[in-house]
């Protein structure tokens, strides 16, 4: 599922004297409860650290109920780098993934100077992935991009901050240390929600897929999330900081509906 893979929009510049300062370090906590056709599936968590010009995003989630009895599976993930402005740089990044009784898998990536520059992969079945039968993966496709957990974090200060439009409106280049992709943001709605922490609006945005290499060719589950129109990402504000952040998740699919609820949205602990 998106959380244990780390799913999930920023940007990139260099620490510089016009980077946000932020007096005293803000930490922020989501909760959510992830359900599959309205039966609770699993749980994810987050807390997003801001220092300074620096972030730290680290998080968990694991499967539940009929899930977690069938096929449970459990995953952290944590990312870190710095904010500029309205921009993020991230710098590491890594997220591991344990399946029921399989060896946990890895996946650790280094950025330097806005490009990837270290992958290190730790899985039970390793793939070649290579032409024909993959769309071939360059270096060129390693450079101006962001790790998925980063996504989480979308800085957005001023007056922009009050407008949907210029909050959702991203194109995001992604790499998740197998594959480039990009997801795209547009604005939908404003919608009000309340949650433990937090009771206000949400910046409702249409998510869009959008493979660019590394994956196969034809592959089903590729093409079906690229024609996929029916995701959405609800953002709202952070407290203390200009940043928003997920509050809401819903991704339909021809099986059936996912949502991630939120269960708590504010200030950690």
């Amino acid at each position: 599922m998106v959380f244990f893979k780390g799913a999930t929009a920023t940007f990139f510049a260099l620490i510089s004297a016009t980077s946000i300062a932020i007096a005293e370090p803000k930490n922020h906590e989501t909760r959510f409860s992830v359900k599959f056709g309205g039966i609770e599936v699993g749980i994810a968590k987050f807390n997003i650290q801001f220092d300074d010009n620096s972030y730290s995003l680290t998080g968990s989630g694991k499967t539940t109920g009929l899930v977690e009895w069938l096929a449970p599976s459990k995953g952290k993930f944590k990312s870190a780098g710095a904010m500029i402005e309205d921009q993020l740089r991230p710098k590491t990044h890594q997220v591991s993934i344990k399946e029921s009784k399989k060896k946990e898998e890895s996946v650790k990536l280094s950025f330097t100077n806005h490009r990837v520059t270290d992958v290190k992969i730790k899985a039970n079945k390793k793939r070649k992935r290579v032409a024909p039968k993959y769309v071939p993966l360059e270096a060129k496709h390693m450079a101006a991009v962001i790790d998925p957990v980063s996504t989480l974090i979308v800085p957005m200060s001023g007056q922009a901050a009050k407008d949907g439009k210029q909050v959702c409106n991203q194109y995001l280049p992604v790499f998740d240390g197998e594959t480039r992709y990009n997801i795209k943001l547009s604005y939908k709605s404003t919608r009000k929600i309340s949650t433990q922490g937090y009771n206000g609006h949400a910046y409702v945005c249409r998510m869009r897929y959008i493979p660019v290499a590394g994956h196969r060719k034809n592959h089903r589950n590729v093409k079906e999330m690229a024609k996929n129109k029916n995701m959405e990402i609800w953002l709202a504000p952070m407290e203390g900081v200009s940043v928003f952040t997920p509050i809401k998740i819903v991704i339909s699919t021809k099986y059936g509906r996912f949502t991630a609820n939120p269960q708590y949205f504010g200030t950690a602990s």
